[in-house]
């Protein structure tokens, strides 16, 4: 029986029965473009307007999601094993530098005067107050209202947060993908991997290869801010955050130059 960690939900969950497919979605990894393909292909070729079917109306993620019946998350968690269990990873480095990009570089430049208030709403309330207080506390840029949080600050902060209790964005993806209590069936790399994985969900799925080719040239969302992260001494810091995901999913440790 599967014991989740306080990273698992039902949300970035993908489960469909009849082909024993579980895909765990893993943040700042095309979640928005898999949750796209799966709407699409549920539209597509299995005739529903609404991907999860009608199921938990009053909630808006099924609709952009598909989302199974609650039976089958508990058959998941009873027996993981009796699903053939798939994610996809990026570059360990590059994931963190878009983290960072996307919640707090592209967050202060959402308003002309960088307001703290223009943040996304989540981040706000959970992660922006007490960054600023480590920031001051450690005498680090960021901490004051209203001003821009550093890559190396960021990465700081991260670093003095235990794993397994990082926001689920830029904590490692061997303990967002609970790599520790599940068996996966294949792990894909998006750098190289990327195709191949679509096409292997989309046989499970009965979703055409030709339809799942065409939508391999969309690009997933992005920051579009161009900024300074890694130097060796960031990288060394970063290292202590994504170590377990270098040797796991076969990263260089000296890829951070390519960010």
């Amino acid at each position: 029986m599967l014991k989740p960690n306080r990273h698992f939900s039902p949300f970035k969950l993908f489960l469909d029965r009849e082909s024993r497919t579980a895909l765990m979605l893993n943040p700042k990894v095309l979640t928005t473009f898999t949750r796209q393909w799966l709407t699409d292909g549920y539209r597509d070729h299995r005739g529903l307007a609404d991907p999860s079917n009608g199921r938990l109306r009053f909630l808006s993620v099924p609709r952009r999601f598909p989302m199974a019946p609650l039976r089958d998350y508990w058959a998941f968690i009873r027996d993981p094993a009796a699903f053939e269990t798939f994610a996809f990873v990026r570059n360990p480095y590059g994931r963190l530098a878009s983290a960072w990009k996307n919640k707090f570089l592209d967050g202060h430049h959402r308003s002309p005067d960088g307001a703290d208030a223009a943040y996304a709403r989540s981040m706000r309330k959970h992660e922006l107050p007490p960054l600023r207080a480590f920031a001051r506390a450690q005498g680090l840029p960021g901490g004051a209202p209203n001003t821009l949080i550093p890559f190396e600050t960021f990465l700081r902060y991260a670093a003095s947060q235990p794993e397994g209790q990082r926001d689920h964005h830029w904590d490692s993806q061997s303990t967002v993908l609970m790599c520790d209590r599940l068996r996966y069936a294949r792990i894909f790399r998006i750098e190289e991997e990327k195709e191949e994985g679509f096409l292997t969900l989309g046989r499970r799925l009965g979703f055409p290869e030709d339809w799942v080719l065409a939508r391999m040239d969309r690009r997933p969302n992005s920051s579009k801010r161009a900024a300074e992260t890694y130097t060796p001494a960031l990288a060394d810091l970063a290292r202590g955050l994504i170590g377990q995901d270098l040797t796991r999913f076969g990263y260089d440790p000296e890829s951070w130059r390519d960010f």
